[in-house]
């Protein structure tokens, strides 16, 4: 018989998608109950309904990339290293709304051809929010060939809402899956800092093009994919290490429309100043020519082209153990009688 587990989810998480998101490995070893009685409340950073302390324990689940309160829960979970925390009731989180099992590759000869036959287009850049460093990119990538923006930045056709069905995911992979190439640049580089724009591409075996996480190497194999800091020199000094240390938001400044006096505003103009300014330093009129050139060499070689493929997306084929966090949920849901 699986132990019960009384839960409550709130501040934007739904019971629904915590248990398909992040708890969807431990069903088999605990009954998950939605209660208003709770022996456990896991909260997101989406509001300002966080719950107080009582007769329960509070996990806070900080999804977004921003600095986790420690003092509003008795565990965390969030974005920034473990190290940089330094706190042994948090977590890093590196899976969220995925099965990493589904980035194991095993293709046979016969799988590859079929991707192969199946990438009629050569690139996409699929965004909302206009990020200069990617825009730049994107506009000398073009001068090779058209990429194609069905997004808000840089758009140059349809909405990819009217052309698939399907969840918002769904309709992201169905709409990548022809490309060869995928640009998956993050919005703002952060240790730690990965999104789903790397996911999906691979998840499509269109081949990622990715500048983000200066430790992505730790998770992943970066002769899988185009990885962009081996092609550019982005401006690096201890300018920029200060600029990333300050202006890193905080829960806080997360949620503007309940922490409203003047010096928070102060505060959140600072740091969103100060987080620009650092994107500006590390990339501006940053020259993309090297990058580009490989592009071209493996777009142009499709021999190149299968031996990305052929490359595992883990560091030595599999989910690494130490990025799973089901050990330190068992330990949480274990730790109330």
């Amino acid at each position: 018989m699986l132990k019960q587990i009384k839960l409550k989810c709130q501040n934007g998480l739904t019971f629904e998608h915590t248990l398909a998101d992040v708890l969807i490995d431990l069903t088999d070893k605990f009954e998950f109950i939605e209660s208003e009685n709770p022996d456990f409340i896991i909260f997101g950073p989406y509001g300002n309904d966080i719950p107080k302390s009582g007769n329960y324990v509070r996990i806070g689940y900080f999804c977004e990339n921003i600095y986790p309160d420690l003092s509003i829960c008795d565990y965390a979970f969030g974005i920034p290293s473990e190290s940089e925390i330094n706190d042994p009731k948090y977590r890093r989180i590196q899976w969220h709304g995925i099965n990493p099992k589904k980035l194991i590759k095993n293709l046979t000869d016969n799988d590859i051809d079929q991707i192969l036959n199946s990438k009629s287009k050569f690139c996409n850049f699929l965004y909302s929010n206009r990020v200069p460093y990617r825009e730049e990119f994107f506009k000398q990538l073009s001068k090779y060939k058209k990429v194609d923006a069905p997004g808000k930045s840089m758009n140059n056709m349809p909405s990819i809402d009217e052309l698939f069905k399907g969840d918002m995911w769904e309709r992201k992979r169905q709409f990548i899956a022809p490309y060869k190439f995928t640009i998956a640049f993050e919005n703002y580089v952060y240790p730690g800092y990965q999104t789903e724009k790397l996911y999906d591409a691979m998840q499509s075996y269109s081949l990622p093009i990715y500048c983000g996480d200066p430790n992505i190497s730790e998770i992943f194999n970066i002769n899988s994919f185009v990885n962009v800091p081996d092609y550019i020199s982005a401006s690096a000094g201890p300018i920029l290490k200060v600029l990333e240390n300050t202006a890193q938001q905080n829960f806080k400044d997360y949620r503007p429309s309940f922490h409203q006096s003047f010096l928070r505003k102060i505060i959140r103009r600072l740091k969103a100043n100060g987080r620009e300014l650092k994107m500006k330093i590390q990339f501006n009129k940053l020259d993309f020519s090297q990058l580009i050139d490989r592009i071209i060499e493996i777009d142009q070689d499709e021999n190149l082209y299968i031996q990305y493929l052929k490359q595992p997306w883990f560091n030595n084929n599999g989910v690494p153990i130490n990025s799973k966090l089901d050990n330190r949920w068992s330990d949480i849901f274990n730790s109330k009688k």
